[in-house]
């Protein structure tokens, strides 16, 4: 009496002989989803790092618009000319006291 293979045996035997295409397009899908899976992650952690980059972005930007008008305030004529007679006690001096020096 002649033993027959056992399923398992026989399955393997045909996905090795008969179904090698269709094997390799599962394998093939398989990758192909997973790789579609890792690729929607990093996209997902670059577009998260995108937004915290624009909000940095933002801050900075305000934080320079703060600096520029103090600038401004702190360099105006009024107030240097201010500080100048309060702290220095110096004056303007008057057309009849201005020398010209020239080259």
């Amino acid at each position: 009496m002649e033993q027959t293979p056992g399923l398992t045996r026989q399955i393997l035997r045909d996905l090795t002989s008969i179904g090698r295409v269709p094997l390799s397009l599962l394998v093939l899908v398989l990758i192909s989803a997973l790789a579609v899976v890792y690729v929607t992650q990093q996209t997902r952690s670059v577009i998260a790092l995108q937004d915290r980059l624009l909000i940095e972005r933002e801050r900075l930007d305000v934080e320079w618009r703060n600096q520029i008008l103090e600038e401004h305030a702190l360099s105006e004529h009024s107030r240097v000319e201010e500080m100048a007679r309060r702290d220095q006690d110096m004056i303007r001096p008057d057309n009849n006291r201005e020398i010209i020096v020239s080259q």
